[in-house]
């Protein structure tokens, strides 16, 4: 089941110097939620706070309508740095999750592998990461995210630092996830047409705040970016950064 996040009056920074305040919203279950604003205006930040590893100076943070206190397995994170545990195999980097949460060394090979499979690495299960490009190295860092069955991933800016063809194809791949998992979906970008492209909703930063929030017209239909619709919306958002 897919994994509500909502947040009240929240505030995130220091005491008396908030990077982020007062935000209130609402991620339903099974949501893709884009978040933009420009840089320094608290996009990673707010992923932190709904990953619990940061915790709020003032309102509120929930997760399942519970009090979000800490990491938890149900929520996943991926960064844009991949983060791989270079000793590691492929193969044992995707089991890494499950092995932190003690299952059976039997019981993470079957899971690892599906997932492996379903990311497109099938052959590469025993290489290192160095031996890996870019985008294969983001490959397994998704299968690690949800390997462990999460009900909210949380990415920041995960395809930012690779070519324009990979960073399509791993849009695809995330699409093609998402559709099969129907797990709720935070993604931070720096980049209005991926926002566009990925999520039902896309939320704006800006002044310290969550300026606004956008429903997406024929959201995930790459065929219709050019709609006059979607094309407003481009500008609107543009304009609130």
């Amino acid at each position: 089941m897919s994994l509500r996040l909502t947040a009240r009056g929240l505030s995130l920074g220091h005491p008396g110097h908030p990077v982020l305040d007062g935000v209130d919203l609402d991620v339903s279950p099974g949501e893709v939620l884009t978040v933009v604003g420009a840089s320094g205006g608290g996009k990673s930040t707010l992923l932190r706070a709904l990953a619990g590893l940061l915790r709020p100076t003032g309102g509120e943070l929930l997760a399942g309508g519970e009090p979000l206190r800490g990491p938890g397995a149900e929520r996943a994170l991926v960064f844009q740095d991949d983060g791989l545990l270079p000793w590691r195999s492929v193969r044992r980097n995707v089991e890494l999750p499950l092995a932190v949460r003690r299952v059976p060394r039997a019981e993470r090979r079957a899971p690892a592998a599906e997932w492996i499979r379903r990311v497109g690495l099938d052959g590469l299960a025993e290489r290192l990461p160095r031996e890996l490009s870019g985008g294969q190295r983001q490959r397994v860092q998704l299968a690690r995210a949800l390997v462990g069955a999460p009900r909210a991933v949380l990415m920041d800016e995960p395809f930012g630092a690779l070519d324009a063809q990979t960073r399509g194809a791993m849009q695809q791949l995330l699409l093609t996830v998402w559709e099969q998992q129907r797990c709720t979906v935070v993604f931070v970008t720096h980049d209005v047409d991926e926002a566009l492209l990925l999520g039902d909703r896309v939320a704006v930063l800006g002044g310290g705040t969550l300026a606004a929030v956008h429903e997406v017209p024929h959201a995930r239909d790459a065929a219709r970016r050019d709609d006059p619709a979607v094309l407003r919306l481009r500008e609107a958002v543009l304009g609130g950064l």
